[in-house]
């Protein structure tokens, strides 16, 4: 028996074939069949909510009755609900043990029950964008940072590292180990991205229109040529700017896909010198305030960015994925028309210009429910309220049943009888299919170790063998106990379902997207005795370039609704 599939993934795995382990065949008695009950899953959605007075102090004492919580328009009954401070976390953790486990505790929630609440895990990236940050201000800011991780990194919260310098890097793993994190945030000091270079040409570009304005305005042909080009220059660095744009948000996009499937509490403090909404639109303003020509304004909505904005931040609230943004440009003096300002000499292109890198990063916190630390020379007032948010919000739980399609739900979360206080939480829930759930681990997997194998799955390789002058063939054994697997009666077979799905990603950070593949067990079940010891094994072929890679296995046992999960670390050649 053999069944053949072909698959292609990034520039990681092309070639992926599969082939069931052939089993003997043996007359015994068939085994009786399979008996299934109805089930009713339902499934507890979990919606953090920040409560702040007008100060941006934690607002505590409030119970269940005091919020209305409405999905899609529909109120939903709050059956689970829980009042979060430091306090009340440091009591529910697991004393004495490393990385505190959390405990369970008891919850009454006033109708004679008794709910088991635990303490979730709070996931927290450190996303330092050296590609979009200057070195003097990131010396400043990941000062306070480094402040920040010594007084709060603490269980039940873990902090990973991740560099955006041309490729995405992951500095440090997730610990609780604050040395850990400072040491691999001192490691970062070094790196110099493109920020610079581009600031210094739209400065040049700037100071190209300032002789301009002190000549005669446009009057002659020299100086009508010279706005012609900088009318290019100016299309130019807007293209330059959209694509290094682009390049930073699709790494954001991998950071927060690599954080879906993992269980608990998701944040990203986003560290740079902000990214631009519009790709040029101060210098465009700064050229229709010289030359008073505002036809190059027509070139902003080619520009305009916000449809990848909304998308990125769509993405994070369906992970559940909250995101802080850092800004590290300082306070901004240069609206008076600064000669040093690199958005130029008019005051309202000048103001333009900075808001335009500053709104992005208001928009991604605004969006995910986070907080947006702008407009400042000291962050540290900005990352206490981050941190508030560790360790101080209400937890709001309601029912909503299991489906086996992706859906997207607008929450909506009131306190009409409380004044004065402002309140946020992430405006969408994405219910998911299993099967989403289960590609989310495997891009986890990915980056970060994931034990999580109740099915006994294993994956070996075999001999690498040469099959281009750049690719190596790679052979793997994936295989799982048949013991472990739900097998029905069909004619005179016991026959299971199962889904694959396989992901890999380079050691350079080159990540291919998740494969899903159905297949098909089926075994004679009169020679039950003779197979039922033993372990289904596919053998697949991965063609891969040369370096080191990681490859994630996922296995659904489609009846019974389990899945395993199994890496392999593969060296080529």
């Amino acid at each position: 028996m053999r069944t053949p599939l072909i698959r292609w993934m990034s520039a990681l795995l092309i070639t992926l074939v599969l082939v069931p382990q052939m089993l003997p065949a043996e007359e015994t008695e068939v085994p009786p069949a399979v008996e299934f009950t109805d089930e009713v899953n339902v499934t507890i959605a979990n919606i953090d909510v920040y409560v702040r007075d007008r100060e941006g102090n934690p607002v505590t004492g409030l119970g269940r009755d005091d919020f209305v919580l409405t999905m899609n328009g529909v109120r939903q009954e709050i059956s689970h609900f829980a009042a979060l401070t430091e306090e009340v976390i440091e009591s529910r953790l697991e004393p004495g043990v490393p990385g505190a486990v959390p405990a369970p505790a008891s919850e009454d929630f006033g109708d004679g029950r008794e709910v088991s609440e635990v303490i979730r895990p709070t996931w927290v990236v450190l996303y330092i964008d050296n590609e979009n940050l200057h070195p003097i201000d990131r010396t400043r800011v990941v000062r306070r940072v480094r402040e920040f991780v010594a007084e709060n990194l603490k269980p039940p919260v873990q902090m990973m590292v991740v560099a955006y310098q041309g490729s995405l890097k992951v500095i440090q793993d997730f610990t609780d180990d604050p040395r850990a994190v400072n040491q691999s945030l001192r490691s970062l000091s070094k790196y110099s991205g493109g920020w610079i270079s581009r600031e210094s040409a739209r400065a040049e570009l700037v100071n190209e229109m300032r002789e301009v304005v002190s000549s005669d305005h446009g009057r002659d042909t020299e100086t009508r040529g010279k706005k012609e080009r900088m009318y290019q220059q100016i299309m130019g660095l807007a293209r330059e700017e959209a694509d290094s744009l682009s390049r930073s948000l699709v790494a954001l996009r991998h950071t927060i896909e690599t954080l879906s499937g993992l269980h608990g509490r998701k944040a990203l403090i986003y560290v740079s010198n902000g990214l631009p909404m519009t790709p040029g639109l101060g210098l465009m303003h700064e050229y229709a305030a010289v030359f008073h020509d505002n036809t190059i304004m027509a070139a902003r909505s080619r520009f305009d960015q916000q449809r990848q904005y909304r998308s990125l931040t769509s993405l994070a609230s369906g992970q559940e994925v909250i995101i802080h943004t850092l800004s590290a440009e300082g306070l901004d003096v240069s609206f008076g028309g600064d000669a040093s300002s690199a958005y130029g000499v008019d005051p309202t292109a000048s103001q333009v210009g900075a808001s335009n890198f500053l709104g992005s990063m208001r928009f991604m916190a605004n969006q995910t429910g986070g907080i947006a630390i702008v407009n400042t020379n000291d962050p540290t007032e900005g990352l206490i309220k981050i941190r508030d948010d560790l360790f101080t919000f209400y937890s709001l739980g309601f029912r909503v049943g299991t489906t086996h399609e992706d859906r997207i739900h607008k929450i909506q979360v009131e306190l009409p009888g409380v004044r004065g206080v402002d309140v946020r939480y992430r405006k969408r829930f994405v219910e998911k299919s299993l099967e989403t759930r289960i590609q989310d681990r495997v891009m986890t997997a990915l980056v970060i170790d994931l034990d999580d194998n109740p099915m006994n799955l294993r994956v070996t390789r075999g001999a690498t063998a040469p099959a281009t002058d750049e690719r190596w063939t790679v052979p793997v054994e994936i295989s799982v106990p048949y013991e472990e697997l739900t097998m029905v009666p069909e004619g005179d077979d016991l026959v299971a379902h199962l889904v694959l799905y396989v992901g890999a990603r380079s050691s350079d950070g080159r990540q291919s997207d998740v494969q899903r593949q159905i297949h098909e067990v089926r075994a004679p079940a009169a020679a039950r005795d003779s197979w039922q010891d033993g372990r289904f094994t596919i053998t697949a072929q991965f063609l891969m370039k040369e370096g080191s890679h990681q490859v994630v296995v996922g296995l659904l046992d489609s009846l019974p609704r389990q899945a395993s999960y199994a890496t392999v670390n593969l060296s080529v050649p």
